[in-house]
């Protein structure tokens, strides 16, 4: 029987972080998004609520320095990126429940069982998200392929302190404070895709 891959965390250890505006050895903040990709809702958020610090994890450089790029170009100060994996950033750099929300929209799902190993929503994962969570906050999943949702929610059984909200289909768009869809889901829906939503809140 042939062993099952694990995400090669060692390698991807060695892989240097980096960080705009500037390095921070503990990150906090209120709002966390994983993959912002273009920054549709990341830079909508920043903006529309000054008073609050937003963190977001990019691991493709490219979106990372346009995403530098265009929080510039607004103005925006309440923003920290890092660039690099989120299973190494999060357990070596937050240690603190502070965040309201994690954004994690429209991850790679990858479908194929070969590839599974590498999906970023892990038992393990969510756990460590759960920890930097405040009492009653929550994360927003959306993905275009039903199958990672169900994954995800069957996780949610290995990690006592989330539960699932809800129907994990609907399509929530409070779930979305700005009101307007991002790239990938505009993308996803041009291409009659159904959008699904799981909403995982952490218990007291």
């Amino acid at each position: 029987m042939a062993k099952e891959r694990q995400f090669p965390l060692e390698f991807e250890s060695r892989k240097p972080i980096l960080f705009y505006p500037r390095e921070v050895e503990q990150v906090m903040g209120d709002i966390l998004e994983i993959g912002p990709g273009r920054g549709d809702l990341l830079l909508w958020l920043a903006a529309a609520y000054p008073s609050k610090q937003f963190v977001a994890i990019e691991m493709m450089m490219k979106r990372y320095r346009k995403l530098i790029a265009r929080a510039e170009k607004r103005g925006l100060t309440n923003i920290q990126l890092l660039r690099g994996n989120a299973r190494i950033i999060i357990p070596r750099h937050f240690v603190s429940p502070c965040f309201e929300r994690i954004y994690v929209l429209f991850p790679d799902p990858w479908p194929k069982p070969r590839h599974s190993f590498q999906r970023l929503l892990s038992v393990e994962l969510l756990g460590r998200l759960a920890n930097i969570l405040k009492p009653s906050g929550d994360i927003v999943v959306a993905t275009d392929w039903q199958p990672y949702a169900d994954w995800v929610i069957a996780n949610v059984a290995g990690v006592p302190l989330l539960r699932n909200t809800g129907n994990p289909y609907s399509e929530d768009t409070n779930l979305n404070p700005s009101g307007e869809p991002t790239f990938f889901e505009r993308l996803w829906r041009a291409k009659g895709r159904e959008i699904h939503f799981v909403r995982l809140e952490k218990g007291p």
